[in-house]
C-alpha cells in the first residue's frame, strides 16, 4: 500500500467522523507501517492513544477495510519522538519504541490480530468484582492450572475480560517462547473459515487450529449465534485441543448457558471447565482505577475529584477510563487545571441517566408482567402461576444486580438453599425448553428497554 492509500484513508475518516473530530484526534494518528497483512498506526502520547482506541478504533478498521477491500488487522501504539509522521513506507526506523515481536513468536503473532500489548497483569486493577477472574487468568498464564480447561471468562462490555485474556496470552508468550499461541475472535475465526472454504484450503485451516496450536484464545464467542457451521468447527477444534491437553481460553458477554442459539453440545463443552464472571467494579475499585490511570498519565488530581468521578461513572471500566481521558484532554486543550468545576462540566455527558437496578425494581417488573400481586411472589404459594414468576425474578436478580443469593431470597421470604435449587432448575429449563427460553428473551428485552 502506497502513500496515496493514506491520503485516501484520511479523506474517508474525515467524512466518517466529521472534520472537527478528525482534526482534533485522528489527524494526530500517523502510519508507521501499512501493508495488506497489517496496519501499524501511532499516536503522539498515551491519552490520545487511549482516546482513539476508545472512540475511533472501529472507524479506523472499517475505513481501512473499505479501501483495502479486505479485513486488515490494525495495531495502535505510541510514536517514538524521532518519528516525524511521514513514514509511509514498509521499512521501520531503527531505535523506535514500537511494540516488538516477542522472541520465537514471529510466525505466530500474525494470528493475533486483536491482541492489545498494553493489557498486562501489572496494570490490571484488582477488586472484589474481578479477583477470581484475575487469579484464574494468572494461574493459567503461569501454567499451573491445566485442569481449568476450557477457561471461560464472561462479563458485560467494558469490565476487563479482554484485558485479562490479552494479559494471559502475552505472559504465556513471554514466559514460554516455544509455545504456539493463537489469539483471535469468534468473528475472525468465522471469516478465516469462510475464506478457507472458498479457496479450498479448509484442511490447512483445520490443521492450523488443531495441530499447530498449543494455546487457543477466542474472544466474543456470543458472535457464534446461529452460525451452525462455525459452531461445529469450533466444537471439534476445542474437543481436539482439550483432549491433547492444550489450553483453551474463551470470552463472551454471558455465561455459555445463557447464550441463545448455540448448540447444546457446544454450550456444554464451553462450560465444562472453569467459568468465571466479572461484575461491575465497586466504589473502592473505581477509585483505585482512577488513581492508577492518573499515575500513568502523570496527572495530579485531588481526592475530592477522584471521589466525584468514582461516584459519577459507575457503569464499567471502559466508561471510567473514557471519562478520565475526557477530563485530562479537556484540561490540556483548555490549558486549565483539573478543578472540581472543570470535572463537573466535562462529565455532564457521563452522568448516569439510568437508575441503579435493585431487587425491588425486578420484583415489581416481574409481578406486573405476570399480573401477579407483588405480595404473592413472597408468599408460601407453590402454584405454577406464582413459582414460575418467582424463578424469573431470581434469575433477573442474579443477572442484573450484585445482590447475594441470601439477599435475593430474603426479598421474597426464601432461604439461601431454596433460591439455589430454584435457580438451578430454572437455568436447566432454559437450556432444554425452547418456549421458556423464548419467553425469557421477550421479558429480557422489555426489562432492558425500561431500565437500561
Amino acid at each position: 500500500m502506497e502513500a496515496d492509500f493514506w491520503s485516501n484513508l484520511e479523506r474517508t475518516l474525515k467524512k466518517d467522523v466529521g472534520a472537527t473530530s478528525y482534526n482534533r484526534w485522528l489527524a494526530q494518528v500517523k502510519p508507521r507501517h501499512i501493508s495488506e497483512q497489517k496496519a501499524v498506526l501511532t499516536c503522539p502520547n498515551s491519552f490520545v492513544l487511549d482516546w482513539v482506541k476508545l472512540h475511533y478504533y472501529h472507524s479506523l478498521v472499517n475505513a481501512i477495510k473499505e479501501l483495502a477491500g479486505k479485513e486488515v488487522p490494525v495495531e495502535l501504539s505510541l510514536a517514538d519522538p524521532s518519528e516525524n509522521g511521514t513514514n509511509n513506507g514498509n521499512e521501520q526506523k531503527k531505535g523506535t519504541h514500537q511494540q516488538r515481536t516477542l522472541p520465537g513468536t514471529e510466525n505466530y503473532l500474525q494470528s493475533l490480530p486483536y491482541i492489545n500489548q498494553g493489557y498486562r497483569f501489572d496494570n490490571f486493577v484488582v477488586g472484589p468484582s474481578n479477583h477470581l477472574a484475575y487469579a484464574s487468568s494468572l494461574a493459567i498464564a503461569n501454567s499451573q492450572a491445566r485442569q481449568y480447561n476450557p477457561f471461560f471468562l464472561h462479563s458485560s462490555q467494558g469490565l476487563g475480560k479482554t484485558h485479562l485474556s490479552s494479559a494471559l496470552g502475552l505472559k504465556i508468550l513471554s514466559d514460554t517462547t516455544s509455545l504456539k499461541l493463537f489469539y483471535t475472535t469468534a468473528e475472525w475465526f468465522t471469516h478465516e473459515m469462510i475464506q478457507s472454504l472458498r479457496k479450498n484450503r479448509i484442511l490447512e485451516f483445520k490443521e492450523k487450529y488443531r495441530k499447530q496450536c498449543d494455546v487457543l484464545l477466542i474472544e466474543d464467542v456470543q458472535f457464534l449465534r446461529n452460525k451452525e457451521k462455525t459452531q461445529e468447527e469450533i466444537f471439534y477444534t476445542l474437543n481436539t485441543l482439550i483432549q491433547m491437553g492444550k489450553q483453551v481460553v474463551l470470552t463472551a458477554n454471558a455465561n455459555p448457558r445463557e447464550i441463545n442459539d448455540l448448540k447444546s453440545n457446544l454450550k456444554s463443552q464451553m462450560g465444562s471447565g472453569l467459568v468465571v464472571d466479572i461484575k461491575q467494579p465497586d466504589y473502592e475499585t473505581r477509585k483505585k482505577i482512577i488513581i492508577k490511570k492518573c499515575a500513568e498519565e502523570k496527572v495530579v488530581i485531588s481526592q475530592d475529584v477522584v471521589d466525584y468521578i468514582a461516584r459519577t461513572v459507575t457503569t464499567n471500566v471502559r466508561d471510567l477510563n473514557s471519562a478520565l481521558i475526557h477530563v485530562i484532554a479537556t484540561s490540556s486543550l483548555l490549558g486549565e487545571s483539573i478543578t472540581m468545576d472543570l470535572v463537573k462540566e466535562s462529565l455532564k455527558s457521563f452522568v448516569q441517566k439510568t437508575k441503579v437496578i435493585t431487587i425491588s425494581d425486578i420484583n415489581t417488573f416481574v409481578a406486573k408482567q405476570f399480573r401477579v400481586p407483588l405480595e404473592q411472589l413472597g408468599s408460601k404459594s407453590r402454584s405454577r402461576a406464582v413459582t414460575y414468576p418467582r424463578q424469573v425474578s431470581y434469575y433477573f436478580c442474579r443477572k442484573y444486580t450484585n445482590a447475594t443469593v441470601a439477599e435475593i431470597g430474603q426479598s421474597l421470604n426464601r432461604n439461601h438453599s431454596s433460591v439455589v435449587r430454584a435457580l438451578k432448575g430454572f437455568e436447566d429449563n432454559l437450556l432444554t425448553n425452547r418456549s421458556i427460553r423464548d419467553a425469557v428473551d421477550i421479558l429480557t428485552q422489555r426489562f432492558e428497554k425500561e431500565y437500561l
